[in-house]
């Protein structure tokens, strides 16, 4: 009896194990498919061709991260998109930008993390991103609505109401908004039990009251910094400036110079600062400029 008690669990444990390794398999397989999808989307000759392939290439990246082993597996092999993990393991974000012909970008995101009531992981689909709304640093959004953008960082999050129930987190983004100029923006991701929303009351800048995300404009081909500096807690980038005094206030025509501002974490904002000095070095390290060459004829 013992014996065949034994043999009973080392042939469901050896079902177990070639369960697994299938899984391994098929989500290994379903990578490879992504890869090539996606490079047929950055190959495209044309923007109907591409809109074409991403459609696809989309359809396949929703079956992928539905998979039981889709969150402990890395999606940094599919070429040009973003796998970013928050710094405390919670959640991820698996982003990507669409380029088209004229220079505009189309933006789409999955947001994954791990729902202990319900005991999954869920998978959040980004929908909508607006695009030349008047006040959209004003504005709050959720995943049916989002602001587009293609995030390069995540910031550790600063937790927020009286019992911590909801997880804030800044994210820093890049959006290539036409052929004349490209944005940088920090937006704050809050997920809650009801869903995710973008944007929230807590910077504190002078130039612009109430703002919910902080957005900085530039001429396209410029090399615009934006960075989190973990050793003093602040986002440090470029001070911007006209090209010439009379285009002020047209700002794809401002450039940046070697001067920074920061947003500083204090009494529970994020309160502005100007003319930061940085370290000889660390100017190097808080660059992040627009995606690489994608082929676009």
């Amino acid at each position: 009896m013992i014996t065949r008690i034994i043999l009973c669990c080392l042939l469901f444990s050896s079902f177990d194990l070639r369960a697994e390794d299938d899984q391994d398999v098929s989500i290994k397989a379903k990578i490879k498919q992504l890869v090539v999808l996606r490079q047929a989307v950055l190959d495209a000759e044309d923007d109907e061709t591409r809109v074409q392939a991403n459609a696809e290439f989309l359809m396949f990246m929703r079956d992928a991260l539905n998979h039981p082993k889709s969150f402990v597996t890395e999606f940094d092999t599919i070429p040009m998109i973003a796998d970013l993990r928050s710094g405390d393991g919670y959640f991820r974000m698996i982003n990507w930008n669409l380029p088209f012909n004229d220079q505009t970008n189309r933006y789409y995101c999955f947001v994954q993390y791990f729902d202990k009531k319900e005991n999954i992981h869920k998978v959040i689909e980004l929908k909508r991103g607006y695009r030349n709304l008047e006040g959209e640093y004003r504005k709050i959004f959720s995943e049916k609505d989002w602001y587009g953008a293609l995030y390069y960082n995540i910031i550790p999050s600063k937790a927020s109401g009286k019992k911590k129930r909801k997880r804030a987190y800044m994210l820093l983004g890049w959006d290539g908004q036409d052929q004349y100029s490209s944005l940088k923006v920090i937006d704050v991701l809050s997920i809650t039990k009801r869903g995710l929303k973008f944007g929230a009351d807590i910077f504190d800048y002078p130039y612009e009251s109430k703002i919910k995300r902080f957005i900085i404009e530039y001429k396209t081909d410029a090399s615009v910094s934006m960075n989190y500096d973990k050793q003093k807690k602040r986002i440090v980038f470029n001070h911007l400036v006209p090209m010439q005094p009379d285009l002020e206030g047209l700002y794809e025509f401002y450039i940046p110079v070697l001067e920074f501002d920061a947003f500083q974490w204090k009494r529970r904002k994020w309160e502005f600062v100007e003319d930061v000095e940085l370290k000889a070095g660390s100017k190097d390290r808080i660059y992040n400029d627009p995606p690489e060459s994608q082929n676009i004829r």
